[in-house]
C-alpha cells in the first residue's frame, strides 16, 4: 500500500495533482483545497496517500493531514460511501467541522455535499457518530474557541460550508447578532 509521496507536482487538475516522484508520475486524487495548497508548493511536496484498490480500477487519495487520511477512511467504511462521495464530503466541511456535523447528527447539514441524500446522510450519522463521539475530533476541534463560536455556528446552521463561514466572520466584531449579520452582508456583497 502506498501511504505517502514525496515529489514535485507536474500537474493541476480539477480534482487531482500529478506528482513526479523520481520519474514516475502518480495522479493523487484530493479535494479543491489540497489540490490548490499542493499545486503552490515550490519544489518538493509531501502528501499522505490512501490506495483504493477496486475490481477494475486503482486510485490514490491525498491528503494534507493525518486527521483527513483516517476520516475519509471512516467514510468509505459506511455502506454507500465510495472514496468520490468521501472526497466531496471532505471538500464540503473541514475534517473537525464533518465530525462536528456528524455528532451532532446534522443530516441536512451533510446533505450540502455532492453525491449525499438524506438516506446517506442518516446513514454516515448512525454508523460514525459514536466513532467520533469520543475522539479529539468531535467537538472542540473546530480550533478551540471557534468550537464555541455561537456566530459561526449560527452560519452553520443556515447552510453555509464552514470554510466560507469561518473566512466571512473573520475580522467581525461585536455581539454574535452583529458579528453574523457582518458576516451575511459580506455574502450579499459577493453575490452582487
Amino acid at each position: 500500500m502506498i501511504a505517502g509521496l514525496r515529489g514535485s507536482v507536474l500537474q493541476r487538475e480539477d480534482d487531482a495533482v500529478l506528482l513526479d516522484v523520481h520519474g514516475i508520475a502518480f495522479r493523487v486524487f484530493a479535494t479543491p483545497m489540497t489540490v490548490a495548497h499542493l499545486a503552490a508548493q515550490v519544489g518538493e511536496v509531501q502528501v499522505t496517500t490512501r490506495m483504493i484498490v477496486r475490481e477494475d480500477d486503482v486510485s490514490l487519495y491525498g491528503f494534507l493531514s493525518a486527521e483527513e487520511d483516517r476520516l475519509f477512511g471512516l467514510l468509505i467504511s459506511v455502506s454507500g460511501v465510495g472514496p468520490r462521495v468521501a472526497l466531496a464530503l471532505l471538500s464540503q466541511f473541514s475534517a473537525s467541522g464533518l465530525a462536528l456535523a456528524v455528532v451532532r447528527g446534522d443530516e441536512r447539514q451533510l446533505t450540502q455535499a455532492s453525491g449525499v441524500g438524506r438516506k446517506l446522510a442518516a446513514r454516515i450519522v448512525l454508523e460514525l457518530r459514536d466513532r467520533l463521539k469520543g475522539t479529539s475530533d468531535a467537538p472542540g476541534t473546530i480550533s478551540g474557541a471557534v468550537a464555541e463560536d455561537e456566530a459561526l455556528l449560527a452560519l452553520l446552521a443556515l447552510g453555509l460550508p464552514e470554510r466560507q463561514a469561518v473566512e466571512l466572520l473573520t475580522g467581525a466584531e461585536g455581539s454574535v447578532e452583529a458579528r453574523v449579520r457582518q458576516a451575511l452582508a459580506r455574502v450579499g456583497r459577493a453575490r452582487v
